[in-house]
């Protein structure tokens, strides 16, 4: 009689090529979800930072109608007391205690807020201007998102009154803190995301009320 022999089937294994394959894919998938996360929070980052530019811009305008029509004073000198009159300060009032002031895409800022005050909009004793000297409200930058390392809480472009370089102004203004622009509050309250290629434009252009009223 014959003996019969059965044979165990088998169980498939991977080529080596077909694991790289399978690696492969995986890698890309996992790049394609960290881009797709990184682009969610820079807008989440980015929709915050416009929520507190705008609560800034309600209380600049209510400071305006509450005090003959003047803008906030700035840093640049101390009231009587001494206590600072910071444009934050000014409007504390305004702004209310749950008030942050920090762009959260600004993570590694030294300082307590990451928003600056055009300083143009000031006196020289560091009173701020009546809002009627402001030729072109909707055109004037009054808040902006201060760049990396910078740690004041208004811009110092009153030094340079006549005409402020681009690079002058990215020295102290983050224009690429969310992608290829940032934020910026203007005079009459409203807020835009600027290129930094359409914040170069402005500054460049002939008689620009961008920073100089």
């Amino acid at each position: 009689m014959k003996s019969t022999t059965t044979s165990t089937p088998r169980a498939a294994a991977f080529t080596l090529i077909e694991l790289l394959v399978v690696i492969t894919i995986i890698a890309v998938l996992a790049a394609l979800g960290m881009t797709a996360l990184r682009a969610a929070m820079q807008k989440t980052h980015a929709t915050k930072c416009l929520a507190s530019l705008r609560q800034v811009g309600v209380a600049v305008r209510s400071y305006i109608n509450d005090h003959d029509g003047r803008l906030p004073d700035t840093g640049h000198v101390r009231a009587e007391d001494g206590t600072s009159r910071s444009w934050l300060n000014t409007l504390s009032e305004y702004l209310g205690p749950n008030f942050i002031g920090r762009c959260p895409a600004n993570g590694r800022a030294r300082s307590a807020a990451t928003y600056g005050w055009n300083d143009l909009l000031t006196e020289t004793t560091g009173a701020g201007l009546p809002v009627m000297r402001c030729q072109t409200q909707s055109a004037t930058l009054a808040v902006a998102e201060v760049a990396d390392g910078y740690t004041s809480e208004h811009f110092h472009f009153a030094g340079a009154r006549t005409r402020v370089t681009y690079n002058q102004f990215k020295s102290s203004v983050g224009v690429e803190r969310h992608g290829s622009g940032a934020n910026y509050l203007f005079v009459d309250g409203h807020v835009e995301n600027l290129s930094s290629t359409e914040t170069k434009t402005r500054l460049n252009t002939t008689d620009s009320n961008f920073l100089i009223p």
